[in-house]
């Protein structure tokens, strides 16, 4: 014998059950085997409802994804139902529609993706533009100090000027704030004589005092008749 089932709710009900246990409805046996659902074939009937068909018509199912009412959107648990488990509307009136699997639904990840890469190549080349790309080297003998994009460096023999201080100690014709050297961010690099009392020279040159004078790779600094300095331009990684 066939297991009784509810065709409101679709709960499985007792031999002797007559009214539902979950949605208090009738149990009609003779309704539910007279009036078959439209379109479903007698059990065993030749060419309809064999095993074969019936297990790829389970196979076709579970690939289109579950029933679902047409009037309220909600799951249909059992495909026999007649009566929508949440609206109590007749199934009949339209025929249940069924949802997509989810990996057949489209996605958007893609797009997210590929804005993902533009950021990190924009990135990417902001960080490349952003580096140093030269570096103002003054060598002092043995002795070298460094001057970044946007830096500058004093040299004479003023507190002021701790990073050449000792290295100038001993020439006292070089005043206490005696030049400027510096660099631009787009790499010029330059000096500038602080009103000094024995003056600056570029390549034997005299330079005017408070006024920026350009520098060159290889060019030689000098101060006062006998402080040289040899003035390089190079990237932040060279020697």
């Amino acid at each position: 014998m066939a297991q009784l089932t509810c065709s409101i709710c679709g709960l499985e009900a007792e031999d002797d059950d007559l009214v539902c246990r979950g949605c208090s409805g009738n149990l009609s046996r003779p309704v539910a085997a007279r009036h078959p659902l439209p379109g479903a074939g007698a059990p065993g009937a030749a060419g309809e409802g064999g095993p074969a068909e019936e297990d790829q018509e389970d196979q076709e199912d579970q690939e289109e994804g579950p029933l679902v009412c047409p009037h309220c959107g909600a799951p249909v648990p059992v495909p026999t139902n007649q009566v929508c488990v949440a609206c109590q509307r007749l199934l009949a009136e339209a025929r249940p529609t069924r949802t997509a699997p989810a990996e057949a639904r489209p996605t958007r990840t893609a797009p997210a993706e590929a804005r993902l890469s533009r950021t990190a190549a924009v990135d990417a080349r902001a960080t490349r533009r952003d580096r140093p790309t030269t570096v103002l080297r003054i060598r002092f003998g043995a002795v070298e100090r460094t001057v970044a994009p946007g830096g500058t460096l004093l040299l004479g023999r003023a507190p002021a000027a701790g990073a050449t201080r000792g290295l100038l100690a001993r020439h006292d014709n070089v005043s206490r704030r005696h030049a400027t050297v510096g660099l631009e961010p787009d790499g010029t690099a330059w000096v500038r004589d602080e009103h000094s009392t024995n003056g600056t020279f570029v390549n034997g040159s005299p330079v005017g005092a408070g006024v920026r004078t350009p520098l060159r790779d290889g060019d030689v600094l000098r101060l006062a008749a006998d402080c040289t300095l040899v003035i390089s331009l190079d990237g932040p990684d060279e020697g």
